[in-house]
């Protein structure tokens, strides 16, 4: 070890708040950087993970393939593993009436599941031709009682036209104008049950269910499912290999993989991890330059001595950059553990939410896990070690400017003319002798004074950014989450239409079902299946709304949705608006929203439709009611909003082969022949959304009771029961226990609405806990900066505050002119932070305002608590080293030459 290395370990040692602090900053910001790139390489990982739990691991997949084509696919190139699933045929197994009756029996090749995740959901796999395992939408959409154990009887053929076209998975069901061709009877038993597969590999066009076995007779139509060497080449392959009908890639899986087609996309989160790295990498170096820089100064005279007797610059230079590799030598190693360690831990307590999230995916299986990356551990060393050597370049330049009499008598920290001390009249008066002295030493240190202020501009800035940042995110989410306000919705269908049930039925089930365990509140409505339009005076739009809603002749025109509800819950809705139920007026729900797109980005906006006091509001509304026996197949809309052609096709009518209409049988209307006019009255409106709602939008309320006379019959309505439970899920299993023993199962569905919130709520806890982790690391940054750069400078003026006690300064003056500059240091801090913390987060609501739209909002309590929290710190941190300083003999002080 040479003489100058054993001088930089002395100054480490005899500085050791300089050296902690230092060595604090160096772990902090490897830590962050550790933090970041092993989260964004677990959280990469887990994506992956969830989409072959939930997909499969296949790159890509071919459809309708030829014998030829699949043997040409197998040798090409680059093709790594590849299965397929081979069609054997056709079986009729549920009603014919029914629009999905078919079972489509498919064999999996060799190593399919290997490739496919085939989701078990009962059962077991099949070991034959003769075994089957069925889809959870089996037995649903068939109208047949399939079970697992349950043994078939089924003819297995090809589905044609009557006129002998060949028909297949993404041709609908053509009802009587189709047949089975080449049926071969056999014996099935079912083996088990899976989760339906994704849609691009059962399309919701198939008139049927998908249902798996293995080495039956194979066809000429497969589906080849296939990885690639280089998951990379995946959309090069596709677009230089056309086989078959047609192709379809595992796109969250190449997605997450870091292979996209949305380049922007890809853009978007690069540039959101440069964006962490910046706001990591400027805190570091602001510190760590700091800690430096303040070690150079205060060791000006001792390189002026060692210059004086040989040193080069050269040595100069190494042995501040020696100063940093030792520093980095143990605050490296250091930092990668406490990032490993703190995202580690982390992702184990949110692994709970993850699951929630990822639970409606069908990777229940799947939990988040820290997963090591060597790339991700190099690139935050790297950057840490660039940070640090960054740092601590630029103050060895410095020292080794100044030639060896200017250093040793440190002249060229003191350069002073009287003009550029003189201090306003106003500060003595104001402030005393005391506050005289500490602007005079700003004006005198200005060197010293502007590194404290750019550490605090440094800290109000950083946090105010990744505060705004983090509240730009979690307002995306919570605006996408969804808004029903009911836990659970009970759908009536038949034959994939709604259900009608008679007032007798309805209330009949409701009560059933609100027996049911854990539920707590239980209503039904009824909506008509088009679209009404109200007419209303536009003077009582609200300011947001007249930009929104569109207007004729002093009308404001909107299409609400009438819900016809149970009496005593209309009555409910009136307490809660404020009107007699007696009245028979209308209770309005009046919060709306509104998207709007100039090709790049969507604005969102939430507003109240009508002013308070336009209430009680007349309007003129105009009843959709259809045509009974006739389905509505096409419509057309004026400028002004009005419905002027009705176009409808009967019911029952057969198509044609081809899937098209028959001119003949087509009814086109005009408004006068489908739609009533009424004068109405809305009584007033509620705040909160109604149970029967399925979100935020402008939405009226009648009792049952008035159907008739408004809308002719409960017939034309279309009805859905809405219940709260404690426990949603165990409450929609019951629920469904108790439709089966009403035998019920095939014409009601339970949606558990509440699974979809809490997977968003998941996600916000998921964003709330990674960015304000971020953010109190990123303080803590700041705040190290912060007392690193105040009580090192209050240390090197030893000297000068014991030339004041010296010459009298009492202890209250010493407290004042200390406090003085606290107040001056944090004012002239905040007077710069503030507002180009204020333009960082416009820019931030701007980058994020690319996917929605909303009003830009000041961060009024980012901005409070930073106001606070850089006084708590510069005071916190002053009182620290003056309490060293005071402590101080005179006499010892004026004699010390250097810390």
């Amino acid at each position: 070890m040479n003489i100058l290395t054993s001088y930089t370990l002395r100054c480490l040692r005899k500085n050791r708040v300089r050296t902690v602090v230092t060595l604090v900053g160096i772990v902090l910001s490897v830590a962050l950087f550790t933090a970041v790139a092993e989260g964004a390489a677990s959280g990469r990982q887990y994506l992956i993970d969830v989409a072959e739990a939930s997909v499969g691991p296949y790159h890509a997949m071919y459809d309708e393939l030829s014998d030829a084509e699949l043997a040409e696919l197998k040798a090409q190139e680059g093709v790594d593993r590849l299965s397929t699933l081979d069609s054997v045929g056709w079986a009729l197994a549920g009603d014919p009436d029914q629009v999905f009756p078919y079972l489509r029996i498919s064999s999996m090749g060799e190593g399919f599941s290997s490739l496919v995740a085939v989701r078990l959901l009962e059962g077991r796999m099949p070991e034959n031709d003769h075994e089957l395992l069925i889809s959870d939408r089996a037995a649903p959409s068939t109208g047949a009682n399939l079970k697992v154990g349950q043994t078939l009887r089924l003819a297995v053929g090809q589905r044609e036209s009557l006129d002998g076209l060949p028909l297949g998975e993404h041709n609908p069901y053509l009802f009587e104008e189709e047949q089975l061709v080449d049926p071969v009877e056999g014996v099935y038993t079912i083996v088990g049950m899976y989760d339906r597969f994704d849609n691009s590999i059962e399309g919701y066009e198939m008139p049927g269910t998908l249902v798996l076995t293995v080495g039956a007779a194979k066809t000429t139509d497969h589906k080849a499912f296939f990885t690639l060497d280089r998951i990379g080449d995946t959309y090069r392959f596709l677009a230089s290999h056309t086989y078959g009908g047609s192709s379809s890639e595992n796109r969250d899986l190449l997605l997450y993989s870091g292979v996209s087609r949305n380049n922007f996309l890809l853009r978007t989160l690069y540039g959101l991890a440069a964006i962490l790295f910046g706001l990591i990498f400027l805190g570091s170096v602001a510190l760590i330059y700091n800690s430096f820089s303040i070690s150079v100064s205060e060791r000006t005279k001792q390189f002026g001595l060692l210059k004086s007797i040989g040193a080069t610059n050269r040595q100069m230079r190494r042995t501040v950059l020696t100063e940093a590799l030792l520093l980095c030598v143990i605050g490296i190693p250091l930092g990668l553990l406490v990032g490993c360690g703190g995202i580690g831990l982390t992702l184990r307590f949110l692994r709970p939410a993850f699951d929630r999230i990822v639970s409606l995916n069908g990777a229940e299986n799947v939990s988040i896990r820290l997963a090591l990356s060597a790339p991700a551990l190099l690139v935050a060393a790297g950057i840490g070690l660039f940070t640090t050597l960054v740092s601590a370049c630029l103050p060895a330049r410095r020292a080794t400017r100044l030639s060896p009499i200017a250093a040793i008598r440190q002249s060229a920290d003191v350069k002073v003319r009287a003009k550029e001390v003189k201090v306003s009249r106003l500060t003595g008066r104001l402030f005393g002798f005391s506050g005289t002295l500490a602007a005079k030493n700003f004006k005198r240190s200005r060197k010293q004074y502007r590194s404290t202020v750019l550490s605090l501009f440094l800290s109000i800035v950083l946090f105010i950014s990744a505060f705004s940042f983090a509240d730009a995110l979690r307002q995306d989410v919570a605006r996408n989450a969804n808004q029903y306000a009911s836990d659970l919705i009970v759908y009536p269908m038949q034959e994939n239409s709604p259900l009608y049930l008679s007032r007798e039925e309805r209330e009949d089930l409701l009560r059933e079902l609100s027996q049911t365990e854990g539920v707590t509140d239980a209503a039904y409505s009824g909506v008509l299946g088009g679209m009404n339009t109200i007419r209303f005076p536009a003077s009582a739009l609200t300011e947001t709304a007249a930009r929104w809603i569109p207007q004729e002749a002093g009308n404001a025109l909107c299409y609400p949705t009438v819900y016809f509800v149970s009496d005593d819950y209309y009555a409910e809705l009136c307490g809660r608006a404020g009107i007699d139920p007696k009245a028979g007026q209308a209770v309005a729900f009046m919060k709306m929203h509104a998207y709007e797109s100039d090709g790049m980005n969507t604005a969102y906006t939430v507003f109240n439709l009508v002013r308070d006091e336009a209430f009680p509001l007349e309007v003129e509304i105009s009843w959709d009611l259809g045509v009974p026996g006739y389905v509505l197949i096409d419509s057309e809309m004026a400028p002004t909003g009005e419905i002027t052609t009705y176009v409808y096709y009967p019911k029952d009518a057969d198509y044609e082969a081809d899937g098209g209409f028959r001119e003949d049988l087509i009814l086109r209307l005009g408004p006068e022949d489908v739609l009533r006019k009424q004068k109405l009255t809305v009584g007033g409106f509620v705040e909160e959304l109604p149970l029967t709602a399925a979100r935020e939008d402008f939405s009226l309320y009648y009792p049952i009771s008035m159907a008739e006379t408004l809308v002719g019959s409960e017939e034309v309505l279309e009805f859905t029961f809405y219940f709260n439970a404690e426990r949603h899920a165990a409450t929609a299993k019951a629920m469904a226990e108790k439709l089966k023993d009403l035998d019920m199962e095939n014409q009601c569905t339970v949606y558990d609405t509440r699974e979809g919130q809490e997977s968003t709520q998941a996600l916000l806890l998921v964003l709330n806990v990674f960015t304000f982790g971020f953010i109190i690391l990123i303080s803590l940054i700041a705040a190290a900066n912060v007392f690193n750069t105040i009580s090192t400078n209050v240390a090197l003026r030893r000297r000068e505050f014991a030339t004041l006690k010296s010459v009298g300064m009492g202890d209250k003056a010493f407290g004042r002119m200390m406090r003085f500059e606290c107040l001056l240091y944090g004012g002239k801090a905040l007077l710069f932070g503030l507002p180009v913390s204020v333009g960082v987060s416009w820019l931030i609501w701007k980058a994020v305002n690319n996917a929605f739209r909303s009003a830009f909002r000041l961060p009024w309590t980012a901005m409070a608590i930073a106001v606070g929290s850089v006084f708590l710190v510069v005071f916190a941190t002053m009182l620290y080293a003056t309490g060293k300083i005071r402590k101080d003999n005179p006499i010892d002080a004026l004699k010390t030459e250097t810390l």
